[in-house]
């Protein structure tokens, strides 16, 4: 029995050109700016605090454009991202790329009484933006939620997913996890999860014995997994 989905972004709902080509130049382009202009002081404390408070704007910067570089997954840098890419979506400069299975995937989900979630590194504010805006329209209607690393946690730990699965209400065994990262399916699947890889074109994922499906259209299959 199935009871919820979660579903990954980048590379299982969303091609990864569309975040790394698209999304995170529009950021870098513009952090250093928004940082000097004090448009995201609460990004700029955090920062200071894990720097230990002395560090001066310059070093602020720096750290900020570091961790972008390394798509480290900090979060001050995520929620610095949402604030950014918000202006893009609100300005139309930014548009979310879904893959065309989502919306009849999410459609068939919502008909059968299955409930959607989202659990992404990407802010929660950034998520939001990206469903409400895609190039198949807003699909915000058809999610119950939104978790990030600030709200879920890590996504390769096992911890993350039974806080997911108390917060939504539903028993580990009824969840169905979609994910093209091994390690996250490997989470899941130790929080007692279903978890499912997605192999879309280009992926080069070793997904062991997890089942895959290179389309969401195969609901029948994943549906059956223990």
């Amino acid at each position: 029995m199935t009871g919820a989905v979660v579903l990954d972004i980048e590379g299982t709902v969303s091609p990864l050109s569309a975040v790394h080509d698209v999304l995170f130049p529009y950021a870098r382009d513009r952090i250093e700016a928004w940082i000097r202009q004090g448009r995201a002081e609460t990004v700029v404390s955090e920062v200071l605090r894990q720097l230990g408070g002395d560090a001066g704007l310059n070093h602020v910067v720096r750290t900020l454009l570091g961790w972008h570089d390394d798509n480290a997954k900090h979060s001050p840098l995520k929620t610095l991202h949402g604030l950014i890419w918000e202006q893009g979506f609100l300005s139309g400069e930014l548009t979310g790329e879904v893959y065309p299975d989502l919306p009849p995937a999410l459609v068939s989900w919502t008909r059968r009484g299955i409930r959607c979630w989202i659990y992404s590194s990407g802010s929660v504010l950034a998520q939001r933006l990206w469903f409400s805006r895609t190039n198949f329209g807003d699909l915000t209607g058809y999610l119950s939620g939104h978790f990030d690393t600030i709200s879920g946690g890590l996504k390769k730990e096992p911890v993350s997913y039974r806080r997911i699965a108390d917060e939504i209400g539903t028993p580990p065994g009824e969840i169905l996890f979609y994910s093209d990262a091994r390690a996250e399916l490997d989470a899941a699947r130790t929080a007692g999860w279903r978890a499912v890889g997605v192999r879309r074109p280009g992926c080069v994922t070793e997904f062991g014995a997890h089942p895959v499906v290179a389309d969401l259209a195969e609901l029948a299959v994943a549906t059956e997994v223990a």
